[in-house]
């Protein structure tokens, strides 16, 4: 008789799970973010952005031409205060639990995102998966008014596109909360901006590169799209890079994809002064060739290896002098390679890390070897 008790039991306890919500929030009184803008207003209040996903009915056709979101705006002192304001223009409560992006106008980047991250980190509804990005050239309101043909949410087209081009989605604020925390480094966040398109009459969204931050998480600059793939493979972050050389005599291009990239950094540190020796390797496999040289010949392979090489040196040193005496930041990681190659020197450049960066002696060596030249020698026009 108890056994039959106990187990009457176990079944109304496991039927309580089952009950729905326990806190009332039902699916109709909740509001989806799918992404998140905030930029600087002329009086140093903040304005806040929201794209929204318009509920449809049960049943009701997704078809159509009808807009499947809608955006609204709120003013605050901070990012809290400007939710708030804008929850007080709708009717649902707001969900950010499924928010894949956070835009940033160039303003407001310039002044700093520190407050923002403060606000992200400490909301509970808010995701750490979510890219942020900074708006180049205009402000985030802009930005998120811009439709796209390809998909019914504009807000979740750049978590596509940032997929194609190789990063991670939904890891820009894990990135920078880490970033924070390596030795001497400035952080980045991926940059988008507005562009228009003569010939085609129209407006359209480009990813550009990298928003460069200071230790402030103030905004110190940009790198274009090459210039931040050149930096990943510095850092250790890519795999493979497109690269399209121009021949030294002007006779001809040619591109190669460097795949298995490596990069190995060595540093000197002497009364104060910082030398930084960084070699890079990786196999290349010729995609394209404009000159009028034959691949099987030795020679001309290894006149292809010499002008890789070059290029390769030249354009990353460019990318790290453009860091040391633009941004003033170090967002190669130089400063940890320091602190654990000389953890006793490391101590007393750590306060004035930005100057020695700044200061450093920076050389590059590029060791690429050409694996793959494709199924032919010449061109097909060379004859």
């Amino acid at each position: 008789m108890l056994i039959k008790r106990l187990r009457l039991l176990a079944v109304i306890l496991l039927i309580f799970p089952l009950s729905g919500c326990w806190d009332r929030r039902e699916l109709n009184d909740r509001l989806f973010e799918l992404g998140s803008g905030v930029d600087q207003l002329e009086d140093e209040k903040v304005l806040m952005i929201g794209q929204f996903m318009i509920p449809t009915k049960s049943g009701e056709s997704s078809s159509g031409e009808k807009q499947s979101y809608f955006i609204e705006t709120g003013i605050g002192k901070d990012a809290f205060d400007g939710l708030f304001d804008m929850q007080l223009k709708l009717s649902r409560r707001i969900t950010r639990g499924h928010r894949h992006n956070i835009y940033i106008g160039e303003k407001m980047a310039m002044s700093g995102i520190s407050n923002l991250l403060d606000s992200v980190t400490r909301d509970p509804d808010s995701r750490f998966r979510s890219d942020i990005w900074v708006v180049k050239g205009t402000t985030a309101l802009e930005f998120m008014q811009m439709s796209f043909p390809l998909e019914k949410m504009p807000a979740i087209a750049l978590s596509k596109l940032r997929e194609i081009i190789g990063k991670r989605v939904g890891n820009s604020v894990l990135e920078i909360l880490i970033e924070e925390n390596v030795e001497g480094s400035g952080p980045t966040l991926p940059a988008v901006e507005i562009i228009y398109d003569s010939k085609l009459r129209k407006k359209t969204l480009h990813v550009y590169g990298r928003a460069v931050l200071n230790r402030k998480q103030q905004l110190a600059g940009y790198y274009n799209a090459m210039e931040s793939a050149y930096r990943l493979w510095v850092v250790g972050e890519t795999k493979r890079m497109p690269i399209s050389v121009s021949m030294s005599n002007q006779k001809g291009t040619f591109s190669v994809e460097v795949q298995r990239t490596t990069c190995k950094v060595l540093t000197e540190v002497d009364d104060g002064r910082v030398e930084i020796d960084v070699n890079l390797k990786g196999n290349a496999i010729v995609q394209e060739s404009n000159t009028a040289l034959d691949l099987r010949n030795d020679d001309h392979l290894l006149t292809y290896e010499t002008e890789l090489n070059n290029h390769v040196e030249t354009a990353i040193l460019d990318v790290i002098q453009k860091a040391q005496k633009q941004f003033k930041v170090d967002v190669f990681h130089f400063g940890k390679a320091v602190s654990r190659q000389h953890p006793e020197k490391w101590e007393e450049l750590n306060s004035q890390w930005e100057q020695a960066f700044s200061n450093a002696k920076i050389t590059v060596h590029s060791h690429v070897k050409i694996k793959q030249i494709g199924l032919q020698g010449p061109p097909p026009n060379i004859q």
